[in-house]
């Protein structure tokens, strides 16, 4: 330990020596001290330096003081404050760019001042793949933990609580927003998605009661607001600018999660990849573009996130902290954004509070459940820790089996206190990995290094030492490129050491505590044996229903440089090669054959075979409506081969619930069901497959079996009869009534029927209003009419003018057999005023420039006079 730590400048703005050490001595340590560290008590923030050298000061302000009531007395009628952290003394206040805040800035009250920035939502979108993280493999092995009794808090706008996948399980505090957005319910469905929607809405924790949080308060919320509703979990999908310093939101939720120890704070890391930050020890660098202040914190964890490709997209911020440290601590799999991924952690952060519980009886510490995350973390990017995937990709099976094995400890330790801790490997591994955690006390604002309690931790195992993996911190891309080293971690609240291919035996796991600022420090800890497993399948397994006749990717644990032999059997058949020449190390993308079959997966490497459990392979049906009437509605679908019945579901309180075995493919629901969302699936021997997208059937656009009868002039020889039905079940025959001169008949009968979209054609044109009607006759003798549609069929020769009188409002409407005839308008005295030529059945002329009274028209054909009459404008 360099010498100057041993002075008592734990927080930067109390400098003093040990009473037993001469002053000279002192001063000249105070003095290297603050060259090493190059501490500065500037009371802004770079950024805002930055803004107020180029004077663009307009907006609010995040100001940290020493004494709030004192501010607001002072300050109180020359600004508007908006929002007040009182724990640490920080308020947000609109203040104009004048005298005031010169005065501020020069306040030995005032601390810290800094910009309030608003924050955007970071990129999501609406798919989800559980398994690759093993959440999918985590719920299989661990049912009963759904989030049940579980609280989480989203910050940013509203979540809809009436989603079908949250519906029921969200409640609101003071702080909830008003405005909804579609991302605030993504990063809900993330979390806490009930699968009511379809596959794709399940969520992590789809048990767990969900609230809303406004961003608008960069700042944390209020202690009561979690203490009196129990929440345990937030989830920060969302950013700012570019904020290279440990500012007012760092202190604040560095100081809400030291004082509250069991609250878990989860940041995306940002979607600023592709910029550099303008301040700061890495200005200019493709680095440390971390978005906002905010994720600066020690305390919290952020999430970066891969797609498809297993690779952080290159939009996806990436660290160090502005001091070196290593963010962000996890990466989760995202096809849109780190929002997603963030997310994801947050739902596993809660199951794994859920699971502690049940072990230890009592709530893990947010520091705990860090550790067990990253120790539970498989390695991603290069070998090792690195700014871009931090301590590795999510495991929540990993995170959750350790917990079970309580391979977890809390430790108190005190100043200069050193403890060892046994940990026994029973049989050799592949890897033994350990995350010592501690939640440290806030640093100050400025501060060049966040670092308080500087807790050592390594491994010693009979004459070998394992040191903990740093990375190289200095202001290069070779730096922070480079591959980590062991060696003594002085920047970090993480400790994380590694022992590859341990043997059987103890190993001792040693932390030493340097002179604290508080009597004691909590440390968690939690460690991961990797077991010497050649290969171990993830997904799909038992309880998984995979999609039929689409590409899905196949996840496997793997310790071997073979090549793997990949095979497929359906219903207990012979196995189906796929591809002989696997990477185990790789990802691999199967397109699965089109049908309802209970399945295994079979990889052989050299003479060893590995049979997956027996999963079921199932289409996903389109469910639709085929009638909506008064008393009951028909729901039909589409015929699964090997089907032996489908299910169907309707949406209970919180969830989808059966509430119909069909042999069919259709079903009739009564609407003293009183629901309105249903799905369906498939099921072969009393496993169900895949359920479709759950609808509304009250919004599919299907009426009582008619959606559509009219009759229109097709032309001058014929009319044409469309009718439309929405099902033609149990419809026997249909018969279509046509009424000219008061005299009703068959105009057809149809049976046989093979369609639902009917268009007919007559061409004995009667003169006058000709009117038609359908019937629908069924195969219990009952049967129901549609409306009457009419046609206004024209004599030969003769004009109809109308409406009769006419307005401005409305054209005059001139009903001929058209054919070039010719219309003429005559006023009352006979002269002529207007001349059409009428190509079509139906005209309209616009007379709005006619004057009120009394007109003549004639109708002529060559100029001969066919028929002539009046009509009046008004």
């Amino acid at each position: 330990m360099h010498f100057y730590s041993q002075l008592k400048v734990k927080n930067l703005n109390d400098y003093s020596c040990k009473s037993n050490w001469r002053n000279a001595v002192c001063v000249l340590i105070l003095t290297i001290y603050i060259q090493v560290n190059g501490y500065s008590q500037n009371r802004s923030s770079p950024q805002l330096k930055k803004e107020i050298d180029r004077r663009e000061l307009e907006g609010n302000f995040s100001i940290s003081v020493k004494d709030s009531i004192r501010f607001i007395k002072q300050y109180g009628s020359k600004v508007e404050i908006q929002k007040r952290y009182g724990k640490a003394n920080i308020l947000s206040v609109r203040v104009p760019y004048d005298e005031v805040l010169k005065e501020m800035m020069n306040d030995s009250n005032v601390v810290f001042i800094d910009r309030h920035r608003k924050a955007i939502e970071e990129a999501g979108v609406d798919f989800v793949n559980l398994a690759f993280n093993r959440i999918s493999k985590a719920h299989h092995y661990f049912p009963e933990l759904l989030g049940a009794t579980t609280r989480v808090s989203i910050k940013e706008q509203s979540f809809d609580p009436f989603n079908i996948d949250l519906i029921n399980r969200s409640f609101n505090t003071a702080v909830s927003p008003i405005l909804t957005s579609q991302h605030a319910t993504a990063m809900a469905i993330r979390i806490a998605g009930g699968g009511n929607s379809s596959a794709n809405g399940i969520g992590v924790a789809p048990a767990a009661h969900i609230t809303s949080s406004d961003f608008e308060n960069l700042l944390p919320d209020a202690d009561p607001i979690f203490q009196e509703n129990d929440i345990h979990v937030q989830n920060h999908s969302y950013g700012v600018g570019i904020e290279n310093y440990y500012g007012n939101e760092a202190l604040a939720y560095d100081l809400q999660v030291f004082q509250n120890p069991t609250l878990v704070h989860v940041f995306s890391v940002g979607n600023l990849g592709q910029s550099v930050p303008e301040t700061g020890t890495y200005a200019n660098l493709l680095q440390a573009n971390l978005s906002g202040n905010f994720k600066q914190a020690k305390n919290v964890i952020l999430v970066n996130a891969v797609d498809t490709s297993l690779v952080a997209n290159a939009l996806n911020s990436r660290g160090p902290a502005y001091d070196g440290r290593l963010k962000p601590e996890l990466t989760a799999y995202s096809q849109g954004g780190t929002s997603d991924a963030a997310a994801l952690v947050s739902g596993v952060s809660a199951l794994l509070q859920k699971k502690y519980q049940l072990v230890s009886d009592e709530l893990p510490l947010a520091s705990m459940i860090k550790a067990i995350l990253i120790a539970g973390a498989d390695d991603l990017g290069t070998k090792g820790i690195d700014f871009t995937y931090g301590y590795g990709s999510l495991n929540a099976h990993n995170a959750l089996q350790l917990t079970e094995l309580r391979q977890t400890l809390n430790v108190e330790i005190a100043s200069l206190q050193q403890i060892t801790i046994p940990i026994t490997v029973t049989s050799p591994a592949i890897e033994l990995r350990v995350a010592v955690v501690w939640t440290d006390q806030p640093a100050t604002q400025n501060a060049n290094s966040a670092l308080v309690h500087d807790i050592d931790a390594h491994i010693q195992e009979g004459s070998n030492l394992y040191l903990p993996w740093v990375l190289k911190t200095t202001a290069n891309t070779d730096s922070l490129a480079a591959l980590p080293r062991r060696k003594k971690d002085h920047l970090n609240t993480v400790e994380y050491i590694t022992v590859d291919n341990p043997v059987s035996g103890q190993y001792e796991l040693v932390i030493t505590a340097p002179e604290l600022t508080t009597p004691t420090q909590m440390v968690s800890i939690a460690y991961w044996i990797e077991d010497q497993h050649l290969f171990q399948w993830d997904y799909p397994l038992g309880s998984d229903v995979v999609q039929a006749a689409k590409k899905q990717s196949l996840f496997w644990s793997a310790n071997s440089n073979q090549p793997g032999e990949l095979s497929y059997q359906l219903n207990g058949g012979n196995f189906l090669m796929i591809n002989s020449e696997i990477d185990l190390n790789a990802n691999f993308y199967w397109t699965l054959p089109d049908t309802l079959s209970k399945a295994r997966l079979k990889m052989k490497i050299g003479v060893d075979e590995f049979l997956s459990d027996e999963f079921l392979i199932s289409p996903q049906q389109t469910l639709d409506v085929g009638y909506n009437c008064d008393a009951d509605f028909l729901l039909t679908w589409n015929a699964v081969p090997g089907a032996t019945s489908y299910q169907v579901y309707a949406l209970g309180e919180e969830y989808l619930e059966k509430v119909a075995d069909v042999d069919d493919t259709t079903t009739i629901i009564s609407k003293n069901l009183a629901n309105i969302y249903f799905a369906v699936a498939p099921s072969i021997n009393s496993l169900d497959g895949l359920k479709s997208e759950t609808i509304n059937y009250t919004t599919q656009g299907s009426l009582c079996y008619i959606n559509l009868f009219e009759v229109i002039r097709y032309d001058t020889e014929q009319v044409e009869i469309h009718l439309n039905l929405s099902t033609t079940f149990q419809i026997d025959h249909i018969v279509i009534y046509k009424t000219a001169n008061n005299q009703q008949k068959i105009f057809t009968t149809l049976d046989l029927l093979k369609s639902t979209e009917f268009i007919l054609y007559d061409q004995e044109l009667i003169s006058g209003w000709m009117y038609f009607q359908a019937e629908l006759f069924f195969k219990d003798g009952t049967s129901l009419k549609s409306n009457v549609s009419n046609v206004f069929i024209e004599s030969k020769g003769k004009a109809v003018l109308y409406p009769n009188p006419v307005t401005n409002d409305s054209d005059l409407t001139i009903i001929t057999e058209g054919n070039r005839l010719k219309i003429k308008i005559f006023n009352n005295q006979g002269k002529l005023l207007l001349v059409k030529d009428l190509d079509l059945i139906i005209e309209q002329l616009d007379i709005s420039e006619l004057p009120s009274g009394l007109y003549l028209f004639q109708l002529e054909d060559n100029n001969e006079v066919k028929d002539s009459g009046r009509f009046i404008k008004l």
